[in-house]
């Protein structure tokens, strides 16, 4: 496996091409659908990922972290997305694809993004997190805690993590 990384959250150094943001952001949509299949109705699905367009993915990055796994054949395995929100940073996203769950690459992913974080001299983790359990169980296992606080329409939840 290989890790790529842009980091653009001081400053844009790293400009993401269109071709890069619509790799990442067919994944995410993707991986929408396949992880949360069976839990919401259709127009829901559609929703949890409607941010996931290559345009959007192209903007939130010009201020953003995006690490990407990457197979030894160069196929997008996951990725994580941390973007400023206020004087926070949020993770925006956190996605492994299907066939590679339960390996331990989400955590990999996870991690990366909280080392930024700290780098970055906060001391605490916002995520909004899908209402789906498998996601919540990830979450709690590193460490967060459910705020309770419904977002967007209720399809997320947020949770919280002291560093």
């Amino acid at each position: 496996m290989k890790i790529s990384v842009i980091d653009n959250l001081e400053a844009e150094t790293e400009p993401l091409s269109y071709a890069e943001a619509a790799s990442v952001a067919a994944l995410i949509r993707q991986n929408t659908q396949d992880v949360n299949q069976g839990e919401y109705a259709p127009a829901e699905l559609e929703r949890l990922s409607a941010f996931a367009t290559p345009e959007n993915i192209q903007k939130e990055l010009k201020r953003g972290y995006l690490i990407t796994l990457l197979s030894d054949e160069g196929d997008q395995v996951g990725c994580g997305i941390v973007v400023p929100r206020g004087m926070m940073l949020v993770i925006r996203t956190l996605q492994v694809k299907m066939n590679y769950c339960g390996k331990g690459y989400g955590s990999l992913l996870y991690r990366h993004c909280e080392k930024r974080i700290k780098q970055a001299g906060l001391k605490e983790i916002e995520v909004e997190v899908p209402k789906f359990p498998r996601s919540e169980a990830f979450y709690k296992k590193h460490g967060f805690v459910k705020t309770g606080n419904p977002t967007l329409g209720d399809l997320y939840f947020a949770m919280f993590k002291y560093l």
